[in-house]
């Protein structure tokens, strides 16, 4: 054992690296950005920061896997990203990658499975992959530190029918897993990609899942898919993250999708000892770029609002109507989230390429016959 053992080791998390163009950016998103430049490129403003780190995890949404691309397919070409951006999040420093989430399986098992190869052939690790009804862990140990990482998709599918290839969670099986994890480990950290998108409070019933999962053994849970920052709470002796929102991303049509942090967690052999999240803004090129002065502080004061709603008024988790008050709520900022997307499409409508225009439009048109029942 090295001499640094039973140092604190310092864990870097990040929330969704959607190395794709999202389907209202087709054309001109992150994936067509990016491979105009060299592959380290998405990560390079904050590889400093995460260089602060002994260990870096984050959530990879998209496939890197070409397997299957049918070019001229708007559907094919979006939220793929390409393999060399392996060397990007090597360079970045990653050791693990949480892959359970609603975009891996979006163009099929073979894509997926190639994608969860390279990773692990960049040297990466890789936890979300189902093993039977479980989530197979991913292990890392640092400075004589043995961590572990357990990955959930909570969303319901898209994009496909079949059992995914990735953990879907149940209450009963994380926390189950939670438990048979924990006794080869110092510290259990459990990725979940759930939640309503674009509300920046957890449901009620997200915060008791988290809850029990904690109770169960979980040291740290690190939340994403929702788009936008959510606050942080202790619960017993683990620390619930529960939204990191976007961190490489081209979704830029509304400020909040841009916040994004860092989480800083100080892990020892006694458990998580500290969170703290480092302010971060996604810019024109889809960016994460370290906050500074006045910006840094705002979003600073609004995580540390976020956070303490969630302990002070614990009643609205738990208190009468405190579900159908968070549907209102998530439904409210869901509609405007769509709204704002739309003027964002129209507003670069002339970016996309002509046969990606066509598409958007009949899928929209699609989409919103359905909504009113009609179907082909």
């Amino acid at each position: 054992m090295s001499e640094r053992a039973g140092q604190p080791v310092v864990l870097h998390a990040v929330g969704d690296i959607a190395l794709g163009d999202h389907p209202l950016c087709t054309g001109f998103g992150t994936h067509s950005r990016s491979r105009r430049e060299p592959p380290t490129f998405p990560f390079a403003h904050v590889k400093p920061m995460l260089a602060g780190a002994d260990l870096r995890f984050g959530n990879l949404e998209c496939t890197l896997s070409e397997r299957g691309l049918r070019p001229n397919d708007y559907h094919s070409v979006q939220m793929r990203g390409h393999a060399d951006y392996l060397r990007g999040l090597a360079d970045a420093g990653f050791h693990v990658l949480n892959i359970a989430n609603n975009h891996s399986m979006q163009h099929g098992p073979e894509p997926f499975t190639e994608t969860v190869t390279m990773v692990r052939q960049a040297g990466i690790g890789v936890c979300g992959v189902a093993q039977g009804r479980a989530s197979e862990p991913a292990t890392v140990t640092i400075k004589g530190l043995r961590v572990g990482f357990l990955g959930y998709s909570l969303r319901p599918r898209q994009y496909f029918t079949e059992t995914p290839l990735y953990a879907e969670g149940t209450p009963e099986g994380i926390t189950a897993d939670v438990r048979a994890l924990r006794p080869s480990c110092d510290i259990v950290v459990v990725s979940l990609h759930w939640g309503d998108e674009f509300i920046d409070r957890p449901s009620p019933a997200d915060v008791q899942l988290a809850r029990s999962i904690v109770d169960a053994g979980a040291d740290l849970i690190i939340g994403h898919h929702p788009h936008v920052l959510r606050g942080v709470e202790k619960h017993g002796r683990g620390w619930i993250v529960y939204s990191l929102g976007n961190f490489v991303c081209d979704m830029l049509w509304e400020e909040e999708l841009r916040e994004t942090a860092i989480a800083e967690c100080r892990l020892s052999k006694n458990g998580v000892e500290h969170v703290r999240l480092l302010p971060v803004r996604i810019n024109d090129d889809s960016q994460p770029v370290p906050l500074q002065g006045e910006g840094a502080a705002r979003l600073e004061q609004r995580l540390a609002m976020l956070s303490s709603a969630l302990s002070r008024n614990d009643a609205v988790f738990s208190g009468p109507g405190a579900t159908a008050e968070y549907d209102t709520a998530a439904y409210t900022a869901h509609s405007q989230q769509r709204s704002r997307s739309h003027r964002y499409f129209l507003k670069n409508a002339y970016r996309f390429p002509a046969r990606i225009l066509v598409a958007q439009v009949s899928t929209f048109v699609r989409n919103r016959l359905a909504e009113r029942g009609w179907r082909p």
